[in-house]
């Protein structure tokens, strides 16, 4: 077996430093689901230091030119800016340097993009917000997906994992025109076992078979004809080859990002269907105050908390609570559907 790492894109939260006496967090966004998830865990209050640019005029006639800056912000205001893909941190200028193109306590925006590293800075760092940031580096390391690229001649294994592709093997058919029928039947029973077989031993719950022609369609057919049980939830695609530019291909799919995007929406749809049950049977809570007084009064199972309402006052100290007692924390994103339904529920609850 071979293993080439074969990076298509960066993805997953890159932590560099964290200083525990200054509590500054240097951390190298590599997606806009890490911006996100960053958008989330800076607050009003906190400070951040960037590279970022700044307008200079000469004179008032000047139009003034863009000069580039290091700035260290007192934050005021974060938001995410989906068209341009960027993350916005807005407040007064703390300090910088060249000095001649800093004016301290005037407004300023840095907008973080994906790979741009920035430091920030809290009062102090919560250690389920930590948790959270490592957990997102941890699971951008985490096999996502299988693709397999196949023909009449051979099949590429891989895995999509955060960081890009992970070639895992090759299997060739040993097929060839001028066989026999009866063995050719024979030959490629062998090498659809052989490919159903690494299929079943591949470390992901989802696998896409992709290819051209129509070795994916008969692949599917022979499952399902011969009554084959495979153990992962197959997926078929397209592919213009059976090399790594096919794999590449499939990823550039739209079919893929709604795959792994359905795959999180489903983990917190069954947090939120226990939470819903265990309401009905009254083992639960919702909103802060509730959440709070079950926090004191015994040890829930999980919190489960809307990423948009971690910075909040209130829920902050619950959260701190839950955090101390060692319970299972589980942030939801606000703005799939799972997310918007614990907003009904003041967007926190405890099973």
């Amino acid at each position: 077996m071979r293993r080439i790492t074969y990076n298509i894109r960066m993805i997953g939260m890159r932590i560099i430093r964290l200083n525990g006496v200054t509590n500054f967090l240097k951390v190298e966004p590599q997606s806009f689901d890490d911006l996100y998830l960053l958008a989330m865990v800076i607050s009003t209050g906190d400070k951040v230091e960037a590279h970022s640019y700044r307008r200079f005029k000469a004179n008032e006639r000047d139009t003034g030119e863009q000069k580039e800056v290091f700035i260290r912000l007192h934050i005021e205001k974060v938001e995410i800016d989906k068209g341009a893909g960027r993350l916005r941190l807005m407040g007064s200028i703390l300090d910088g340097h060249p000095q001649e193109f800093v004016s301290i306590g005037s407004h300023h925006t840095i907008n973080v993009a994906p790979g741009d590293i920035i430091d920030v800075q809290k009062e102090e760092w919560k250690s389920y917000i930590i948790r959270r940031l490592k957990q997102a580096v941890a699971d951008s390391r985490k096999p996502r997906l299988g693709i397999v690229v196949l023909d009449d001649e051979k099949a590429l294994f891989s895995y999509v994992r955060g960081y890009g592709i992970d070639l895992a093997n090759e299997l060739y058919s040993h097929l060839s025109k001028r066989m026999k029928e009866k063995d050719f039947a024979k030959q490629r029973s062998e090498y659809f076992n052989e490919i159903i077989g690494y299929v079943n031993n591949m470390s992901v719950d989802m696998v896409i078979l992709a290819g051209p022609g129509f070795t994916k369609d008969d692949i599917k057919r022979y499952i399902s004809d011969n009554h084959i049980e495979v153990k992962k939830r197959l997926f078929y695609l397209p592919a213009s080859d059976a090399e790594r530019s096919g794999i590449r291909e499939v990823m550039r799919s739209n079919a893929v990002a709604e795959l792994l995007e359905s795959e999180h929406v489903k983990k917190e749809f069954e947090y939120l269907n226990e939470f819903l049950s265990s309401l009905r049977l009254g083992a639960a809570h919702y909103g802060a105050e509730n959440v709070a007084r079950s926090l004191r009064e015994g040890r829930p199972e999980r919190v489960l908390v809307n990423d948009s309402a971690i910075n909040e006052k209130q829920v902050r100290e619950v959260l701190d609570i839950a955090d101390k007692k060692g319970v299972r924390i589980e942030i939801f994103n606000s703005e799939d559907d799972a997310g918007m339904q614990l907003r009904n529920f003041k967007d926190i609850a405890c099973i």
